[in-house]
């Protein structure tokens, strides 16, 4: 890397950690949320895996003739699979892309590197670290949506097994006061202000806590925090492993898109193929994994190779949900915006109109080359 482009990396990545570390709690208020209540119950919300099937449920594609390298940053985690079957199964080689998959830890790492150009493109969450980087005036633009969540929910409110049997908690309304924990600053936020409501609480209600969810699941078994949000497979883990269970399964958080697939906007107006060929190799995959693919042997193998998660967790694990036809929800956008705005998390006095840093052309582009699922994701 040059020393020029390292210089720039640099005052980027300082850029964001200035933005997000003074960041605090207040100011925070909870809107548009269903009141929902959801039975507590001490046995593990383990389903038997779905059959598996003989054969997988997209053919591998066929590579176009001379590929070019595309560079896309992920976070190895059950909620990408799409990108991993698209890399592995030849949906991107198939539209002329050597995509390199670069793992990182976290999102906010995934903006820097893209707005410097280090990647072409990221999948991620939109939290406020993107926000932040979008009004900066960073060049990132969002070209796909990534996953939204099903029901159950595949990040629910878990508490200890413990507290489960001993009556010590109850339901939602017993948290009020407690320590609950998210796993960084961003869309969990929003999902535990959903399930707070299902029991008549809000984010001022309790003492919210920063911990990897693996963290989460041993500060559980400790005693160090009441209640955690646990994202999937790590949910099923532990209550396979005896240590936690779901106090809060479901809730209204099926019309946000927590996560989207964003390019260096630079690279999308200079490689418009390439960009439409990455959205479209992931939305085959997409597809694939909404057919059934998650109890297909060979996406399971797939998603094991880059997660390291088993293959027989995975298929036991709530999964989510992928939208076949790329629609992209400027309301879920805009929803996720106003959050963090609350929460005082963003750096900036007016919110940003998405229609300004979505770009829908590559989805349409996809879709021409792909043709539109007959059963598309839901759509608001």
């Amino acid at each position: 890397m040059s020393q020029t482009r390292s210089r720039s990396l640099f005052m980027l990545a300082m850029l964001l950690f200035a933005m997000i570390a003074p960041l605090s709690l207040a100011g925070m208020s909870v809107t548009t949320v269903r009141a929902q209540s959801t039975p507590l119950s001490c046995e593990p919300l383990v389903r038997d895996a779905a059959p598996v099937q003989a054969e997988s449920s997209e053919p591998a594609a066929e590579p176009a003739g001379e590929l070019t390298q595309v560079t896309m940053g992920y976070v190895p985690a059950l909620i990408f699979a799409p990108v991993f079957i698209a890399k592995e199964k030849g949906y991107f080689a198939e539209f002329g892309l050597d995509m390199q998959l670069e793992p990182l830890p976290g999102g906010s790492d995934m903006v820097v590197l893209t707005a410097s150009g280090d990647f072409d493109a990221g999948i991620g969450g939109t939290g406020p670290a993107f926000f932040n980087a979008i009004d900066f005036g960073l060049p990132i633009s969002v070209i796909a949506p990534g996953h939204q969540e099903g029901s159950p929910v595949a990040t629910p409110l878990m508490i200890s097994k413990t507290a489960c049997e001993s009556g010590a908690i109850t339901s939602v309304a017993d948290l009020k006061g407690k320590r609950v924990s998210v796993n960084a600053r961003g869309a969990t936020e929003y999902w535990l202000s959903a399930a707070l409501a299902t029991g008549g609480l809000t984010m001022d209600d309790v003492t919210v806590e920063t911990l990897a969810f693996p963290d989460a699941v041993a500060a559980l078994q400790s005693g160090a925090i009441d209640a955690a949000m646990v994202g999937e497979p790590l949910a099923t883990q532990a209550e396979r492993d005896g240590i936690a269970v779901r106090l809060a399964s479901d809730f209204d958080v099926q019309n946000i898109q927590p996560t989207m697939i964003f390019a260096n906007s630079e690279w999308a107006a200079a490689n418009p193929v390439l960009a439409t060929g990455l959205v479209a190799g992931f939305l085959k995959a997409s597809r694939d994994l909404m057919n059934g693919g998650f109890s297909d042997p060979a996406n399971l193998a797939i998603i094991e190779q880059y997660t390291n998660v088993p293959a027989d967790l995975v298929a036991a694990s709530v999964q989510p949900v992928y939208s076949a036809n790329g629609y992209i929800d400027l309301n879920s956008i805009s929803a996720l915006q106003s959050f963090f705005r609350d929460q005082d998390l963003l750096e900036y006095d007016e919110d940003i109109d998405p229609a300004t840093f979505v770009d829908t052309q590559f989805v349409d582009a996809a879709l021409r080359l792909i043709g539109a699922a007959e059963v598309a994701t839901p759509t608001p």
